[in-house]
């Protein structure tokens, strides 16, 4: 059981951390001048939550 958890919580950790990085860059814009690439739509329900 203990063995279990134990591969389960990195990838919990992971998950978080991409989600809070995901919601960062839906509510930034490019740091370059000539390129925003597009954003999708998955990404846009992100935004301001």
């Amino acid at each position: 059981m203990r063995s279990k958890n134990e591969k389960l919580q990195p990838a919990k950790v992971l998950a978080n951390v991409s989600l809070k990085l995901g919601k960062m860059s839906a509510n930034s814009a490019c740091a370059y001048i000539y390129h925003q690439p597009k954003m999708p739509e998955a990404l846009k329900e992100l935004k301001n939550k």
